[in-house]
């Protein structure tokens, strides 16, 4: 790839050479020219070669994304970076309640994924995260983005919901820092429908909330997607966990749930790859959570328990599910079109024969949910010593729902840090012309613990 002053015929720069380009920033103002050459396989007669003038290099607005990336630094090979990051799939970004009533004040161009698709790849390199976990991302988006962009330094991996629209979370791990010796993958209505270690839970909680085995669990598309990683220059295992939670205003109980199957499911992998020692690897866990820090699945990360009577369980019994939860995931296709909610219920993977008997009366506990215990015990935030005012700024709305969680054999070294109210203001929230997302990346240093 050539740059070649603007107007100007002369002068040119090889700036690149490969099938992947990362465009020098001092590019900016000049003309890029691609030359294709036929591979060696192709006759040297072919007249495949060929030359293609792309265009101008446009520079980048500067602003409040550029300053907290310079306050957060480079890459120090001695720690671990970790990223989470959603990046609000294509086809959200598309709905009416997403244009009308979410980001009103955000332009039509900075919603379209080609001008986003830019500022999101630009953001994930200069992080440059050891491990990355992402959510809302479209296979198409992993395929044809991330995997040709990163695919050299990262293992990348892509976990759908169990949903009509294609997207999930990915998680890229930096191939010269982590060996990858597990991967797992979850949905949490089949997990929690079929596994023997909620069957308690499932019982009082089916007894309890009339809808919720028939109707409302069959439709959870929530999926939970988890590695286990050997750290190459201390050999120390560690186990990370990327998920993005149900969001419904009154489904606090449904995502306290969600929580206590995916903890069940990291805590097995840390008993599985124990040390001969009994040593269990360090935990890792990044997503968007959909909970503010003072809700009960942030409560039960956090200081380890949430009692049956918590306010999170109070709209347990009264939540249904209702068409507008479906038709505001449908959303559009990659190419534009409208997708239609499908109205028959998921199939899960229960053997029929595997009936739920209800948990008589009399053996209820108190209030409208069952106590949960976390069996990690409490988990740390990353963020503790530094906290956000906020991950997510939309259109009436702003708050933490994002988070980067660990051991007690971990800490933070270095947090990236947000951006004011005043700045995202100027623009009227979250996603910008300078930033492509309705959420803030989030990111930290971490170092293990000396025992």
């Amino acid at each position: 790839v050539m740059q070649v002053a603007a107007g100007s015929a002369s002068g040119c720069v090889e700036v690149g050479r490969g099938s992947v380009l990362w465009v020098p920033e001092e590019t900016a103002g000049r003309t890029l020219t691609l030359e294709a050459e036929p591979d060696q396989s192709i006759p040297a007669t072919s007249r495949s070669k060929g030359t293609l003038r792309i265009g101008m290099v446009e520079e980048v607005q500067p602003g409040w994304p550029d300053e907290r990336l310079q306050k957060f630094g480079a890459r120090d090979s001695s720690k671990i970076r970790v990223v989470s990051f959603n990046i609000l799939a294509v086809p959200y970004a598309r709905t009416q309640l997403a244009t009308q009533v979410m980001y009103p004040y955000c332009p039509a161009q900075a919603l379209d994924f080609a001008y986003r698709q830019p500022l999101l790849g630009r953001e994930l390199r200069r992080l440059d995260g050891d491990i990355v976990f992402l959510q809302e991302c479209t296979y198409f988006t992993y395929l044809k983005f991330l995997q040709p962009l990163f695919g050299d330094k990262y293992a990348i991996r892509c976990t759908l919901k169990a949903s009509h629209v294609s997207e999930g979370c990915v998680l890229m791990v930096r191939k010269e820092t982590f060996e990858v010796v597990e991967e797992k993958d979850f949905l949490f209505r089949n997990l929690f429908r079929t596994s023997k270690a909620f069957r308690p839970q499932l019982r009082e909680v089916a007894s309890k909330w009339p809808d919720f085995l028939g109707v409302i669990l069959p439709r959870m598309s929530t999926a939970f997607q988890l590695s286990v990683v050997r750290h190459r220059a201390s050999g120390k295992l560690l186990v990370l966990a990327n998920t993005h939670l149900f969001y419904h205003p009154n489904a606090r109980h449904i995502r306290l749930l969600q929580i206590r199957c995916m903890l069940e499911q990291v805590h097995e992998l840390r008993k599985k790859h124990s040390g001969a020692g009994g040593e269990l690897p360090h935990v890792v866990f990044g997503g968007d959570l959909n909970c503010l820090p003072e809700t009960g699945a942030v409560e039960l990360l956090l200081k380890g328990e949430v009692a049956s009577d918590a306010p999170d369980w109070e709209n347990s019994s009264q939540f249904a599910w209702r068409d507008e939860e479906a038709n505001a995931e449908a959303g559009e296709d990659e190419d534009g079109e409208p997708r239609l909610p499908s109205s028959s219920v998921p199939s899960m993977e229960a053997d029929e024969s595997d009936v739920v008997e209800p948990l008589p009366k009399e053996e209820w506990q108190k209030g409208s949910g069952v106590s949960l215990q976390n069996p990690l015990g409490c988990l740390i935030d990353a963020y503790a010593d530094a906290p956000l005012p906020f991950t997510n700024y939309v259109n009436e709305f702003n708050g933490i729902l994002d988070y980067i969680l660990i051991d007690k054999g971990l800490k933070t070294a270095r947090c990236l840090p947000s951006p004011s109210e005043e700045e995202l203001l100027v623009h009227g929230g979250l996603p910008s012309v300078l930033h492509p997302s309705d959420h803030l990346s989030i990111a930290v240093d971490l170092e293990f613990r000396n025992n």
